[in-house]
């Protein structure tokens, strides 16, 4: 009886933290650059099946429960949406940019709203500097990124350059290079710690970064104005909530079925 009680509610246990994971998505639907999570259960042996596979070579079939085996990221891609500001990058294709936290350590996120801080840096809009740092000229305009990461911007002449000018020269600004994004990507995404904001930190696991330009060897195209979505789909996590619920109840059911059961053989005895 004690195996019963102890699976169905290590099921209630492992629901519930099943139902917060799909609320976390959902609360998420709207966060750019946001991958969903989802968890992974596995079987638990008691402790005489246990014993009995090591002194006879057969395992039981008896359980104890379900435990989380993991839970892992979807790292599809998601759809890119115009968001109508210079400054907001979405990676179509595979890819992170890759930003350095206040500790000096490196993240890796899909959210691609940026700004500048200071004095001209491209940073996160929570004041994280983009790695390798890209410093942008003062009064740009016209921001472009091309297809290989590279950013133009047409920038104001100086009060030398307008002295210099000849009669037929344009004088509404001169077109630079201003600098180069690069992303990174990984042999297994799965192996990243996500740490919020949508940010993830390299693990042993996810394997050393692999860093070029976009549109090269792999690498995912960058778009300006563009945000990319989060890839939760509510169709996909309301129909997982109510399974996780029904799940839960037929658990809560199980428990108390057990529990009527060894009150009654105490009123027996």
């Amino acid at each position: 009886m004690s195996l019963s009680i102890d699976a169905a509610i290590s099921g209630m246990v492992e629901q519930q933290r099943n139902i917060e994971l799909i609320a976390n998505n959902l609360a998420n639907v709207n966060s750019t650059g946001y991958k969903r999570a989802k968890i992974h259960f596995q079987d638990v042996l008691n402790t005489a099946s246990i014993v009995s596979a090591l002194a006879e070579g057969q395992v039981s079939s008896s359980s104890a429960g379900v435990i989380t085996a993991g839970i892992t990221r979807d790292f599809s891609q998601g759809s890119l949406q115009p968001s109508g500001r210079e400054m907001d990058f979405a990676i179509s294709g595979d890819g992170f940019f890759r930003v350095k936290l206040d500790d000096g350590s490196l993240a890796y996120t899909r959210a691609g709203m940026f700004t500048l801080d200071g004095t001209g840096r491209v940073a996160t809009v929570s004041g994280e500097l983009l790695d390798p740092p890209l410093q942008l000229p003062p009064r740009f305009r016209e921001l472009r990124v091309e297809g290989t990461g590279e950013i133009s911007v047409t920038r104001d002449l100086t009060e030398e350059e307008l002295a210099n000018l000849g009669p037929y020269e344009p004088r509404d600004g001169k077109r630079v290079v201003a600098g180069q994004i690069e992303l990174c990507r990984f042999s297994n995404p799965q192996g990243l710690a996500a740490i919020g904001n949508s940010r993830f930190l390299a693990t042993p696991e996810s394997q050393e970064p692999i860093q070029g330009k976009p549109g090269v060897d792999g690498m995912g195209v960058v778009y300006s104005g563009w945000l990319e979505a989060s890839n939760v789909d509510i169709a996909t996590e309301m129909t997982g909530l109510v399974i996780a619920k029904r799940g839960y109840q037929l658990n809560l059911v199980a428990y108390k079925t057990v529990e009527e059961m060894l009150s009654k053989v105490n009123q027996v005895a």
